[in-house]
């Protein structure tokens, strides 16, 4: 039986990101990034104490603040693959609607576009893209089927839901979004938000504000 999922938890950026850093086990050589938000220093010298190499960045949108380290990051490690939701390229590609300018940085370049239910194998695991639009019109939410256990970025948070009233957000879709995670996974599910505290997926489908 394969190890449980090792995940190590970074809080990056003024707004207090969350940053994961995965590995299949507790000794794995080999990682995930995902949402490297800010301070791509910190965030290097964590693999590095880990002795790991990261293989691949999962963005779940294209806010400035889940993507600021990603440019350092690849430079750091140019074998490292950016993935992102389909329906993000607008996003990373336009700092008018990601926010990026307000520190000028750069546009990121993700290497993989990713589909609705597609399955990628990373580490060891596999994990499944969920489209959850309505925080943007791309995002996706990251399940490890093996492990039982939720990227949500900022569509499902410890008794909240990520807000709609950025560019290409739309309340209704949320909401959609929302309910599909609820019906699709099982209650037990351990979710890691992209701010805030982890929950679990059942808890938070007994909260009724998510419906109204």
């Amino acid at each position: 039986m394969a190890e449980k999922l090792w995940i190590e938890q970074l809080v990056v950026g003024p707004i207090e990101t969350n940053c994961y850093l995965l590995r299949d086990g507790e000794d794995g050589r080999e990682a995930v990034i995902v949402d490297p938000g800010d301070d791509a220093g910190e965030i290097a010298g964590a693999l590095e104490e880990l002795r790991a190499l990261p293989r691949a960045i999962l963005l779940t949108h294209g806010h400035y603040d889940h993507i600021l380290a990603v440019n350092e990051l690849k430079k750091r490690y140019p074998d490292c693959l950016v993935y992102i939701g389909e329906h993000e390229r607008a996003m990373v590609e336009d700092s008018s609607l990601n926010g990026s300018f307000l520190g000028e940085h750069d546009p990121i370049a993700p290497d993989v576009y990713l589909k609705d239910n597609e399955e990628i194998s990373l580490i060891g695991r596999t994990f499944r893209v969920i489209g959850t639009p309505g925080h943007t019109a791309g995002s996706v939410s990251y399940y490890a089927p093996e492990d039982k256990v939720l990227f949500s970025g900022d569509t499902l948070f410890f008794r909240g839901m990520g807000r709609t009233d950025l560019p290409t957000g739309n309340a209704g879709e949320l909401f959609r979004s929302l309910k599909r995670l609820f019906a699709e996974l099982p209650p037990d599910t351990e979710v890691c938000p992209g701010h805030g505290r982890a929950t679990v997926l059942g808890l938070e489908k007994g909260n009724e504000d998510y419906l109204l």
